[in-house]
């Protein structure tokens, strides 16, 4: 496989980042299922119910949901919003082409049956230019979808941060975090990439 690396420069305890299955060894497992655990730990301390989580059946769910992204995607479980981790966020990154769609369309405000009008906000000046896509959608069973995008446009490279869930009222603790997220990431050159992290 060759071409560009998709980084996510982020680490714990505010992101798990999701590595393929087959580079998800029982150190990455020990290590994220210690996260789990100061998360939980953190959660009580601050007077928070941690979220009811099988660590094993979650970080089985995380590693089947990286599993279906492409080369130019990784998957970061959040971990920012007391009582609710992990969170995961669908990160893409690409080169910025020639025939490459506006930033509406890179954040997904475009398309589909919105039950209304997607809230467009713009991204902070050290993450864009950009924009922040909020839309509701229904899905076949009746239920109410949110999906948060943050899709930057900086250096030749296109970059989203897509997050969903039927918890509407999470979108305010968590749209931060995923704005932040998307000003994290890079496109590595795969030699050097392979430099990394071999040291």
């Amino acid at each position: 496989m060759t071409g560009p690396v998709l980084v996510v420069d982020v680490d714990p305890p505010a992101w798990l980042i999701v590595p393929p299955a087959d580079m998800a060894s029982g150190p990455w497992r020990e290590a994220a299922a210690t996260l789990f655990a100061f998360s939980a730990e953190v959660d009580r301390t601050g007077g928070v119910t941690p979220p009811d989580v099988d660590v094993e059946a979650a970080l089985d769910g995380l590693l089947a949901m990286a599993a279906t992204l492409g080369d130019g995607s990784r998957l970061a479980a959040g971990f920012s919003v007391p009582g609710a981790w992990p969170l995961p966020v669908v990160v893409d990154a690409g080169l910025t082409g020639a025939d490459a769609p506006d930033l509406l369309e890179l954040g997904r405000a475009r398309g589909g049956s919105p039950l209304e009008a997607p809230l467009i906000d713009d991204l902070p000046d050290d993450v864009g230019p950009g924009v922040v896509v909020t839309r509701f959608d229904l899905d076949l069973e009746g239920r109410v979808w949110v999906t948060v995008t943050a899709a930057a446009r900086r250096d030749g490279l296109d970059v989203t941060a897509t997050w969903r869930s039927t918890d509407l009222g999470l979108v305010p603790l968590q749209t931060p975090a995923l704005v932040e997220l998307a000003g994290h990431v890079r496109l590595v050159d795969r030699a050097d990439d392979l430099q990394e992290t071999s040291r």
